[in-house]
Protein backbone atom coordinates (compact mmCIF):
# COMPACT_ATOMS: atom_id res chain seq x y z
CA UNK A 1 0.00 0.00 0.00
CA UNK A 2 2.76 2.50 0.79
CA UNK A 3 4.57 2.21 -2.75
CA UNK A 4 1.03 2.37 -3.98
CA UNK A 5 0.91 5.85 -2.47
CA UNK A 6 4.41 6.89 -3.18
CA UNK A 7 3.11 7.30 -6.62
CA UNK A 8 1.31 9.92 -6.06
CA UNK A 9 2.21 13.50 -4.68
CA UNK A 10 0.74 14.69 -0.88
CA UNK A 11 -2.20 16.60 -2.81
CA UNK A 12 -3.71 13.71 -4.07
CA UNK A 13 -3.55 11.59 -1.13
CA UNK A 14 -5.20 14.90 0.58
CA UNK A 15 -7.83 14.35 -2.11
CA UNK A 16 -8.36 10.77 -1.07
CA UNK A 17 -9.25 11.67 2.44
CA UNK A 18 -10.77 15.03 1.36
CA UNK A 19 -13.30 12.66 -0.45
CA UNK A 20 -14.26 10.11 1.79
CA UNK A 21 -15.17 13.22 3.92
CA UNK A 22 -17.29 14.92 1.02
CA UNK A 23 -19.11 11.39 0.66
CA UNK A 24 -20.61 11.82 4.50
CA UNK A 25 -21.26 15.45 3.97
CA UNK A 26 -23.33 14.40 0.68
CA UNK A 27 -24.91 11.62 2.04
CA UNK A 28 -25.86 14.05 5.70
CA UNK A 29 -27.03 16.24 2.59
CA UNK A 30 -28.67 14.16 0.65
CA UNK A 31 -31.31 12.70 3.93
CA UNK A 32 -32.14 16.59 4.91
CA UNK A 33 -33.35 16.88 1.89
CA UNK A 34 -30.71 19.99 0.75
CA UNK A 35 -30.70 19.02 -2.78
CA UNK A 36 -28.41 21.94 -3.79
CA UNK A 37 -25.97 21.34 -1.38
CA UNK A 38 -26.25 17.36 -2.36
CA UNK A 39 -25.57 18.00 -6.12
CA UNK A 40 -22.45 19.86 -5.47
CA UNK A 41 -21.08 17.46 -3.25
CA UNK A 42 -21.53 14.86 -5.65
CA UNK A 43 -19.71 16.62 -8.02
CA UNK A 44 -17.01 17.71 -5.44
CA UNK A 45 -17.04 13.39 -4.97
CA UNK A 46 -16.39 12.80 -8.43
CA UNK A 47 -14.10 15.45 -8.87
CA UNK A 48 -12.09 14.11 -5.79
CA UNK A 49 -11.88 10.86 -6.98
CA UNK A 50 -10.18 12.85 -10.70
CA UNK A 51 -7.37 14.73 -7.89
CA UNK A 52 -6.43 11.61 -6.80
CA UNK A 53 -5.92 9.28 -9.71
CA UNK A 54 -5.12 12.08 -12.05
CA UNK A 55 -4.31 15.24 -11.06
CA UNK A 56 -7.28 17.12 -12.01
CA UNK A 57 -8.74 20.46 -10.62
CA UNK A 58 -11.64 20.49 -7.74
CA UNK A 59 -14.76 22.87 -7.60
CA UNK A 60 -14.21 24.34 -4.53
CA UNK A 61 -16.76 22.84 -1.63
CA UNK A 62 -16.24 23.57 1.59
CA UNK A 63 -16.75 26.32 3.67
CA UNK A 64 -16.90 29.81 3.33
CA UNK A 65 -14.67 32.01 5.22
CA UNK A 66 -16.23 33.77 8.18
CA UNK A 67 -15.16 37.63 7.62
CA UNK A 68 -16.81 38.77 10.55
CA UNK A 69 -13.46 37.53 12.64
CA UNK A 70 -11.76 40.24 10.82
CA UNK A 71 -10.81 44.46 10.27
CA UNK A 72 -9.48 45.50 6.91
CA UNK A 73 -6.55 47.12 8.20
CA UNK A 74 -4.91 47.62 4.29
CA UNK A 75 -5.95 47.81 1.20
CA UNK A 76 -5.43 49.70 -2.63
CA UNK A 77 -8.58 49.83 -4.98
CA UNK A 78 -6.60 51.49 -7.45
CA UNK A 79 -8.57 54.49 -7.98
CA UNK A 80 -5.31 56.53 -7.74
CA UNK A 81 -3.21 55.21 -10.02
CA UNK A 82 0.24 53.50 -8.74
CA UNK A 83 1.15 54.53 -5.55
CA UNK A 84 4.91 54.64 -5.12
CA UNK A 85 4.79 54.92 -1.63
CA UNK A 86 2.91 51.21 -1.68
CA UNK A 87 4.10 50.02 -4.87
CA UNK A 88 7.38 49.49 -6.44
CA UNK A 89 9.25 46.99 -9.36
CA UNK A 90 9.80 43.58 -8.34
CA UNK A 91 12.74 42.80 -10.20
CA UNK A 92 12.51 46.21 -12.10
CA UNK A 93 14.95 48.92 -9.53
CA UNK A 94 13.18 52.07 -10.61
CA UNK A 95 9.90 53.40 -12.76
CA UNK A 96 11.82 53.64 -16.47
CA UNK A 97 14.08 50.08 -15.27
CA UNK A 98 13.56 47.11 -17.80
CA UNK A 99 15.07 43.61 -16.39
CA UNK A 100 14.51 40.17 -17.92
CA UNK A 101 12.08 38.19 -16.54
CA UNK A 102 12.04 34.44 -18.32
CA UNK A 103 10.69 35.34 -21.36
CA UNK A 104 9.76 38.50 -21.31
CA UNK A 105 11.06 42.04 -20.46
CA UNK A 106 9.14 43.84 -17.35
CA UNK A 107 8.65 47.60 -17.59
CA UNK A 108 6.28 50.18 -15.80
CA UNK A 109 5.13 51.07 -19.15
CA UNK A 110 3.10 47.65 -18.87
CA UNK A 111 0.83 49.16 -16.16
CA UNK A 112 -2.35 51.21 -16.32
CA UNK A 113 -5.69 51.77 -15.36
CA UNK A 114 -9.07 51.79 -15.96
CA UNK A 115 -11.91 54.38 -15.94
CA UNK A 116 -13.73 52.87 -13.12
CA UNK A 117 -10.40 52.37 -11.17
CA UNK A 118 -8.76 48.81 -11.98
CA UNK A 119 -5.35 48.65 -12.57
CA UNK A 120 -4.18 46.39 -15.55
CA UNK A 121 -1.17 44.56 -16.31
CA UNK A 122 -0.69 43.93 -19.61
CA UNK A 123 1.80 41.37 -22.30
CA UNK A 124 2.06 42.32 -25.41
CA UNK A 125 4.85 42.09 -28.00
CA UNK A 126 6.52 45.27 -29.21
CA UNK A 127 8.96 45.99 -31.52
CA UNK A 128 10.24 49.43 -30.44
CA UNK A 129 10.16 48.24 -26.63
CA UNK A 130 12.70 49.58 -24.46
CA UNK A 131 15.18 46.70 -24.90
CA UNK A 132 13.79 46.32 -28.39
CA UNK A 133 11.65 43.70 -30.26
CA UNK A 134 10.20 41.16 -27.66
CA UNK A 135 7.64 40.30 -25.18
CA UNK A 136 6.76 42.63 -22.32
CA UNK A 137 5.33 42.34 -18.90
CA UNK A 138 5.27 43.73 -15.66
CA UNK A 139 5.71 42.33 -11.54
CA UNK A 140 5.07 45.06 -9.03
CA UNK A 141 5.74 44.35 -5.03
CA UNK A 142 5.23 46.31 -1.72
CA UNK A 143 8.61 45.42 -0.07
CA UNK A 144 9.52 47.70 2.47
CA UNK A 145 12.82 46.85 2.77
CA UNK A 146 13.61 48.24 -0.67
CA UNK A 147 13.48 52.12 -2.14
CA UNK A 148 13.68 52.78 -5.32
CA UNK A 149 11.66 55.92 -5.93
CA UNK A 150 12.56 57.74 -2.88
CA UNK A 151 9.04 57.98 -1.23
CA UNK A 152 8.67 54.43 -1.01
CA UNK A 153 7.40 52.83 2.08
CA UNK A 154 5.72 49.62 1.23
CA UNK A 155 3.39 47.29 3.11
CA UNK A 156 4.22 43.99 4.90
CA UNK A 157 2.01 42.00 7.53
CA UNK A 158 2.24 39.19 10.03
CA UNK A 159 -1.12 37.22 9.74
CA UNK A 160 -4.16 37.97 8.88
CA UNK A 161 -6.27 37.50 5.66
CA UNK A 162 -5.08 38.70 2.28
CA UNK A 163 -7.21 38.28 -0.90
CA UNK A 164 -6.97 39.75 -4.66
CA UNK A 165 -10.17 40.41 -6.93
CA UNK A 166 -9.38 40.22 -10.45
CA UNK A 167 -9.35 38.27 -14.44
CA UNK A 168 -6.77 36.66 -15.92
CA UNK A 169 -4.97 37.54 -19.13
CA UNK A 170 -5.84 35.07 -22.02
CA UNK A 171 -3.74 32.98 -23.90
CA UNK A 172 -0.54 30.25 -23.71
CA UNK A 173 2.78 31.51 -22.09
CA UNK A 174 1.38 33.71 -19.31
CA UNK A 175 1.27 33.16 -15.21
CA UNK A 176 -0.33 35.64 -13.50
CA UNK A 177 0.21 35.44 -9.78
CA UNK A 178 -0.50 37.02 -6.78
CA UNK A 179 1.70 36.06 -3.97
CA UNK A 180 3.42 37.02 -0.58
CA UNK A 181 7.08 36.57 0.14
CA UNK A 182 10.06 38.23 2.35
CA UNK A 183 13.48 38.50 1.70
CA UNK A 184 14.41 36.06 4.47
CA UNK A 185 13.29 33.32 1.53
CA UNK A 186 16.66 33.53 0.12
CA UNK A 187 18.70 32.29 3.00
CA UNK A 188 19.35 29.06 2.63
CA UNK A 189 18.16 27.55 5.88
CA UNK A 190 14.24 29.47 6.41
CA UNK A 191 14.24 26.53 9.16
CA UNK A 192 11.39 24.99 6.90
CA UNK A 193 9.58 28.40 5.84
CA UNK A 194 8.82 29.82 10.22
CA UNK A 195 11.43 32.52 8.60
CA UNK A 196 10.53 33.19 5.11
CA UNK A 197 8.63 31.78 3.03
CA UNK A 198 6.82 32.24 -0.44
CA UNK A 199 2.56 31.93 -0.39
CA UNK A 200 1.08 31.45 -3.95
CA UNK A 201 -1.99 32.84 -3.08
CA UNK A 202 -2.64 31.62 -6.82
CA UNK A 203 -1.22 31.20 -10.12
CA UNK A 204 -2.15 29.23 -13.14
CA UNK A 205 -0.40 26.78 -15.98
CA UNK A 206 0.70 28.14 -18.99
CA UNK A 207 -0.63 25.67 -21.69
CA UNK A 208 -3.86 27.53 -21.89
CA UNK A 209 -5.77 25.06 -23.65
CA UNK A 210 -9.98 25.00 -23.64
CA UNK A 211 -10.02 21.22 -24.01
CA UNK A 212 -7.74 21.03 -20.86
CA UNK A 213 -8.99 19.49 -17.68
CA UNK A 214 -7.34 22.47 -16.17
CA UNK A 215 -8.78 25.40 -17.95
CA UNK A 216 -10.32 27.72 -15.44
CA UNK A 217 -8.21 26.38 -13.13
CA UNK A 218 -5.82 28.00 -10.77
CA UNK A 219 -3.01 26.57 -8.24
CA UNK A 220 -1.97 27.29 -4.70
CA UNK A 221 1.39 26.23 -3.11
CA UNK A 222 3.90 27.29 -0.13
CA UNK A 223 7.88 27.27 -1.36
CA UNK A 224 10.34 27.19 1.79
CA UNK A 225 13.96 27.05 2.08
CA UNK A 226 15.50 29.33 -0.50
CA UNK A 227 15.52 28.51 -4.31
CA UNK A 228 18.23 26.24 -4.48
CA UNK A 229 19.54 23.02 -3.61
CA UNK A 230 17.13 23.19 -0.44
CA UNK A 231 13.98 24.05 -1.94
CA UNK A 232 10.80 22.61 -1.09
CA UNK A 233 7.60 23.25 -2.24
CA UNK A 234 3.87 22.00 -1.08
CA UNK A 235 1.07 22.42 -4.32
CA UNK A 236 -2.28 21.99 -2.25
CA UNK A 237 -3.79 21.28 -5.79
CA UNK A 238 -5.34 22.50 -8.63
CA UNK A 239 -9.54 24.34 -8.04
CA UNK A 240 -11.76 26.10 -10.69
CA UNK A 241 -12.79 29.32 -9.78
CA UNK A 242 -15.66 31.19 -12.02
CA UNK A 243 -14.99 31.75 -15.50
CA UNK A 244 -11.55 32.95 -14.60
CA UNK A 245 -10.95 34.70 -17.97
CA UNK A 246 -13.95 36.79 -18.28
CA UNK A 247 -14.97 37.50 -15.08
CA UNK A 248 -14.14 38.90 -11.64
CA UNK A 249 -12.85 36.20 -9.21
CA UNK A 250 -11.14 36.63 -5.66
CA UNK A 251 -8.61 34.30 -4.66
CA UNK A 252 -6.98 34.70 -0.79
CA UNK A 253 -5.19 33.22 1.75
CA UNK A 254 -5.57 33.16 5.68
CA UNK A 255 -2.44 33.03 7.32
CA UNK A 256 -1.72 32.58 11.60
CA UNK A 257 0.19 31.16 14.02
CA UNK A 258 -1.11 27.04 13.17
CA UNK A 259 -1.48 27.08 9.20
CA UNK A 260 -2.45 28.50 5.86
CA UNK A 261 -5.97 28.18 4.16
CA UNK A 262 -6.19 29.16 1.00
CA UNK A 263 -9.94 30.37 -0.80
CA UNK A 264 -11.08 31.28 -3.99
CA UNK A 265 -13.99 33.28 -3.71
CA UNK A 266 -14.46 33.13 -0.29
CA UNK A 267 -14.97 29.16 -0.17
CA UNK A 268 -11.55 27.13 1.30
CA UNK A 269 -10.07 25.11 -1.16
CA UNK A 270 -6.98 23.25 0.75
CA UNK A 271 -5.27 24.08 4.44
CA UNK A 272 -1.73 23.20 5.14
CA UNK A 273 1.21 23.76 7.62
CA UNK A 274 3.74 22.82 5.40
CA UNK A 275 7.44 24.24 5.94
CA UNK A 276 6.53 25.52 9.56
CA UNK A 277 3.70 28.19 9.56
CA UNK A 278 5.88 31.53 8.61
CA UNK A 279 6.53 33.90 11.85
CA UNK A 280 7.68 37.05 9.82
CA UNK A 281 5.79 39.72 8.11
CA UNK A 282 5.23 39.15 4.32
CA UNK A 283 5.08 41.75 1.44
CA UNK A 284 2.36 41.54 -1.81
CA UNK A 285 3.44 40.73 -5.27
CA UNK A 286 1.12 40.92 -8.27
CA UNK A 287 2.66 39.46 -11.56
CA UNK A 288 2.53 37.93 -14.88
CA UNK A 289 5.18 35.26 -15.24
CA UNK A 290 5.87 34.56 -19.68
CA UNK A 291 7.40 31.96 -20.67
CA UNK A 292 8.07 29.89 -24.35
CA UNK A 293 4.87 28.97 -24.62
CA UNK A 294 3.54 32.55 -25.89
CA UNK A 295 5.08 32.00 -29.09
CA UNK A 296 1.44 30.48 -29.86
CA UNK A 297 -0.05 33.17 -27.95
CA UNK A 298 -2.93 34.23 -30.57
CA UNK A 299 -4.82 36.50 -27.40
CA UNK A 300 -1.99 39.40 -27.00
CA UNK A 301 -2.22 41.73 -25.92
CA UNK A 302 -3.56 40.44 -22.42
CA UNK A 303 -3.99 41.96 -19.32
CA UNK A 304 -4.57 40.85 -15.35
CA UNK A 305 -7.23 43.29 -14.76
CA UNK A 306 -7.27 43.86 -10.87
CA UNK A 307 -10.27 45.22 -9.10
CA UNK A 308 -8.39 45.79 -5.28
CA UNK A 309 -6.09 43.87 -3.19
CA UNK A 310 -6.89 43.99 0.75
CA UNK A 311 -5.36 42.46 4.28
CA UNK A 312 -7.37 41.76 6.96
CA UNK A 313 -6.19 41.14 10.64
CA UNK A 314 -7.48 39.09 13.09
CA UNK A 315 -10.17 40.76 15.71
CA UNK A 316 -9.26 38.57 18.64
CA UNK A 317 -5.86 36.83 18.41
Amino acid sequence: MNKVLSLFATRQINSLGDMFSATGLLFKAFFSFDLKRAAALFTAVFQLFGAFAFDTPVTPYKDSIDMSRFDLVWEDEFENGFDTTVWQGHYVYGANDTQKRDTAWWNRDQVSFTDDGCLKLTVEYKEDGPKGAGYYSYGMETNPAKNYSGDHTGYEQLYGYFEIRCILPKGAGLNPAFWLLTDGMWADDTDGGVSGAEIDVFETVTDYNPNSPDFGSVYQTIHVDAYGDAHKKEQQGSFYANDPYNEFNTYGVEWNEDEYIFYINGVETARTSFGGVCEVPLYLIISIGVDEKVGRNTDLPASMTVDYVRCYQYKDR
